[in-house]
């Protein structure tokens, strides 16, 4: 098994080869598999074309015992920023799957300014009383998506002062999105009903699992028909919709879960909007 440090060494040697746009530069499996925004691409096109430099914002995930690496990190694309998400597999320090996620300008929930640094708390090692074993890392995380599902919020084990950030938005216990759902906590939004308008999340994977930091790293598939238009939130009133629901798609998601107790800490995703009913590539 490849340690922590290797992990980190080989996402480090990926990222250098890709603002270099020198794929030759990596230790490839012969079969190696790389994909972007779930279309199988050779090494060479996509990110490797318009990649131009590296953000501060680096986070890792290691999964030691699986051979494979998760990062979210910000990326320059032909100057301007993109927010990146990446799964790494690994075999006798060779790279056979690459799995990638890039969230582009356009995006309706994109702040990249905004992703300085990782939070401390996803680095944070868990005292061992504390700690979940995988199996159950993945059980937690999968009640959150079911959660969204059926509109209940109260499955989910989750500490009262949980957040979730997306795409470096906050939308939850937000004040500066005061009225809307944003600024209700991650049970309340979810059992307020105004995730209707995702009625299925499907392919759900969960690849690389940290069980020393309570990390559970999923790569989902939220179905949005584009059938809803407003919701009746309570307290809230009648909400519309954002116009981007207004349209059948897909949001590919790489959501990272910190897990403490058996309970839901914090929730970092980054997310992009694809064409309704796109496969994952990873069947």
């Amino acid at each position: 098994m490849p340690s922590r440090e290797e992990l980190i060494e080989t996402v480090d040697q990926y990222l250098n080869a890709l603002v270099a746009r020198d794929p030759a530069a990596l230790q490839l499996a012969p079969a190696v598999k790389f994909t972007e925004n779930c279309i199988p691409l050779p090494l060479g096109k996509g990110l490797w074309a318009t990649a131009t430099g590296l953000g501060a914002y680096k986070h890792y995930i290691c999964d030691e015992y699986a051979g494979q690496a998760g990062f979210f990190g910000v990326i320059e694309e032909m100057g301007n920023p993109a927010i990146f998400a990446m799964r790494l597999k690994t075999e006798y320090r060779h790279i056979t799957e690459i799995e990638t996620l890039v969230a582009r300008f356009g995006n309706p929930l994109y702040a990249p300014e905004a992703l300085l640094a990782p939070r401390p708390v996803f680095d944070e090692i868990v005292p061992p009383e504390e700690r979940s074993p995988r199996d159950e890392l993945v059980r937690i995380t999968n009640l959150y998506f079911d959660g969204i599902e059926q509109n209940d919020g109260s499955i989910i084990p989750l500490y009262p002062d949980a957040y979730r950030i997306e795409n470096g938005v906050k939308t939850t216990s937000n004040e500066s999105r005061r009225g809307g759902v944003g600024s209700l906590s991650i049970a309340e939004g979810i059992s307020s009903g105004f995730f209707e308008y995702i009625p299925q999340i499907r392919d759900r994977r969960f690849p690389v699992v940290d069980e020393h930091r309570g990390l559970c790293l999923g790569f989902v598939y939220f179905e949005h028909p584009g059938n809803v238009k407003s919701v009746d939130v309570p307290r809230r009133g009648k909400l519309d919709l954002a116009p981007f629901t207004q349209k059948p798609s897909t949001a590919m998601i790489a959501e990272l879960f910190k897990i403490r107790g058996g309970k839901i800490q914090a929730i970092d995703a980054i997310l992009e909007f694809l064409p309704y009913g796109i496969k994952s590539g990873w069947d």
